[in-house]
């Protein structure tokens, strides 16, 4: 926890996302069909290089467990639905496990940041700030649609 680590991940996040853009590159140009590969982008990634390598503005910033629950595949998505009305595209949407699901893991992430003091521990009592918020200006994801649908309390 130093200017001076932070100043090293941001170089080695740059050094991921040039060789994340290749690869990215690579796969869709060796792409064959009708559907787009999807080559998942290194957790964080974006976030990481915008707080300039300081993995703490990371994880404490609101909207943490949306890109959890989105990198875990259960943020806003569309799929292949295949049944009595036919082969069509559908639009799906977390559910109250989903967004505990995503609490968790949030909540997971930090804990082992904290062990290997990557980032200090939250004083006795503070508050975790894993809740859901809306879209990021982290996020590569689309807004989301149901406002009204307020995670549950963890």
């Amino acid at each position: 926890m130093s200017p001076e680590a932070d100043a090293t991940r941001l170089r080695t996040a740059r050094r991921i996302e040039e060789e994340y853009d290749a690869y990215s590159e690579r796969v869709y140009a060796q792409a064959t069909g009708t559907v787009d590969p999807d080559p998942q982008h290194p957790f964080c990634l974006y976030r990481l290089i915008k707080a300039g390598g300081n993995i703490q503005h990371v994880v404490d910033a609101p909207d943490f467990a949306d890109e959890v629950l989105d990198h875990m595949g259960r943020g806003y998505r569309e799929e292949i639905a295949s049944d009595e009305d036919g082969t069509r595209w559908v639009s799906r949407g977390p559910e109250a496990a989903d967004y505990r699901a995503a609490a968790r893991e949030s909540a997971h992430i930090r804990s082992q940041l904290e062990a290997r003091g990557l980032i200090p521990p939250r004083a006795q009592g503070q508050a975790g700030g894993f809740g859901i918020t809306s879209p990021s200006s982290f996020s590569r994801t689309e807004p989301r649609p149901d406002p009204d649908l307020d995670p549950p309390p963890f």
